[in-house]
């Protein structure tokens, strides 16, 4: 998927002098709230994966929000750099040129995720499975939170602040491994495999799971929409990352399947 870029002037230090300081409020009362709880106020037992809807009033016209599930960084007072971009994940609001009194935010709220940096810089950046049930050895902290902030310039005004920690229910201890199904063309992709895919030839090209969860599925120097992949360049290799964050049943998965790319 395309990485969500939000700008963040500086380090993440600039959003505001403290994370764990009440965000200014706007003149006209902007405000932002998740089941009815206000920023720095737990959500708790919280299921494996549940959409919340983040509940926006009067915001201005020409400013937009971001909503991200994320890693809460080691130094709390810095930009979040571990976020879940997986499919309904990352919410944006754009902006319009009116003013709005209430508009609704639905995000998809993930105890475990593949977490990537959302404004990512040129060449490789730092990812990592999070498991947001992880103890922080401080009852007052949690591993995670959801974090709603401006879009674009916005995004270093502490106005559009707003952090909810999570805390989630537990899961099963005894959970079965996942597994990802590859369908290229007219066959199945053998594990270990590394079929061949020609620039100019778009190929079918499906990922189903085991537990029947849906995957997030990106690539570098391929794109996929529409049910194909399609060659970017007409050599090398193009490697395909495949996610989930996991179930009930069922533990997170991080896969990947390399394609070989030929003229």
């Amino acid at each position: 998927m395309t990485p969500v870029r939000i700008v963040i002037a500086g380090a993440g230090i600039a959003l505001i002098a403290g994370f764990g300081a009440v965000p200014a409020m706007a003149a006209d009362g902007f405000n932002a709230t998740i089941a009815g709880q206000r920023s720095f106020t737990p959500l708790v037992n919280l299921p494996q994966s549940s959409t919340l809807t983040v509940d926006v009033v009067n915001l201005p016209a020409g400013v937009g929000l971001y909503a991200l599930n994320c890693k809460v960084p080691s130094d709390p007072r810095s930009a979040p750099a571990l976020c879940d971009l997986s499919t309904d994940a990352a919410s944006y609001l754009p902006a319009t040129d009116v003013a709005r009194a209430t508009v609704g935010m639905p995000i998809k709220v993930n105890a475990e995720f593949y977490g990537q940096n959302p404004n990512p810089t040129s060449g490789p950046t730092a990812a990592e499975s999070v498991d947001c049930r992880a103890d922080t050895g401080n009852p007052r902290a949690t591993t995670c939170a959801v974090y709603v902030l401006g879009a674009g310039k916005e995004s270093v005004n502490p106005t559009y602040l707003r952090v909810f920690p999570t805390a989630f229910l537990p899961v099963n201890a005894k959970r079965m491994n996942d597994a990802a199904m590859i369908a290229f063309g007219d066959t199945t992709v053998v594990r270990g495999s590394k079929p061949k895919l020609t620039a100019s030839s778009p190929v079918p090209f499906t990922v189903t799971l085991k537990s029947g969860l849906t995957p997030s599925v990106s690539a570098d120097n391929c794109s996929i929409a529409g049910g194909k992949i399609t060659a970017l360049k007409s050599q090398g290799t193009c490697i395909v990352r495949i996610t989930s964050t996991g179930g009930k049943n069922y533990k997170p998965l991080v896969t990947t399947q390399v394609l070989r790319l030929i003229k």
